[in-house]
Order: C-alpha cells, then structure tokens, then sequence
C-alpha cells in the first residue's frame, strides 16, 4: 500500500523550516515536488534540492510523472508538493487515494482573498478548491504542524 502522509499547496514549494517540521510530523522520507515549471529550471532544482532535509529522497518531476513517480516509491512515506490548487485538482484525479489536502500558502495576488493566514484564492483558485471539496477531498490549512489549523469558509 502507496504511503501518501501530506499533500501540499504551497507556492514557494519546498520551504526551509516548513518542510524540516512537516517531514518530521509525518515521518516522511520521500519528498515529490510536481510541477511543470521547476524540472525545466536548473536554478529553481538546485534551490529545493537545497532546502531538502537529510534523510530524505527528492523527486522534482513534471506532473505527467507523477502517479508513476508515486507507485516507483511505494515502500517509502511519501510527502506531495504541489504549487496551487490547480495542481491539487490534478492531483486528486491522478491520485483517487488522496482524501486530504493541506493549505499551506498560496501567493496573494490582485484579485485575491484572503482564507487564511498565507492562502489567498481568485476565483479561479476558489473554483479549483471547490471542485476538490465536492469530490469529497477535505482540506484544512496550516502552516506547520505546530500552528492552529485554519477552518476555512470556501464556499464564497
């Protein structure tokens, strides 16, 4: 059985301390980052390869690799980065397993509103997110695993 232990947005993706505390939390020692603009930029790979903790293997792949990337490494506890939500929706019809998404930050941008302390959602992004809830997928947002998780109202 394929040990998923967190699924999560986060637009800076693999982030220093965020990571260390989660993987710690989870137990994970396998870490996907899918994304399609990563694998194609040196600069950006050797950065997450960077703030990977020891103990833990990293695949940054496109997200056409993925369930492949995820069944390659089964016997591991494997922890999921995507950028958005738009990933995440991907993600869920890739993966069926996944129940559960954390928020962890999705960038503020012009058109945004805030849902929590670091997720910012447009219409497009609040669309996404409203699509994975209907498919019956929880998602709570949380920073780190020591910080309150945020309930959030997605339905406006």
């Amino acid at each position: 059985r394929i040990m998923i232990k967190l699924v999560r947005v986060d637009h800076r993706l693999l982030h220093g301390q965020v990571i260390f505390s989660w993987t710690r939390q989870t137990a994970a020692n396998h870490i996907i980052v899918a994304d399609d603009l990563v694998p194609n930029d040196p600069i950006g790979k050797m950065a997450l390869s960077l703030a990977k903790p020891s103990g833990c293997s990293l695949d940054i792949i496109p997200f056409s690799e993925l369930k492949q990337t995820v069944e390659s490494n089964a016997d591991k506890n494997i922890m999921i980065i995507v950028r958005g939500p738009k990933e995440a929706l991907r993600l869920v019809h890739e993966l069926p397993q996944v129940r559960e998404i954390n928020y962890g930050g999705v960038a503020k941008k012009q058109d945004s509103k805030p849902y929590g302390k670091a997720v910012y959602l447009n219409k497009e992004e609040l669309k996404d997110t409203q699509e994975i809830l209907s498919e019956g997928i929880s998602i709570y947002i949380q920073q780190v695993p020591t910080s309150q998780i945020e309930h959030a109202d997605f339905s406006k």
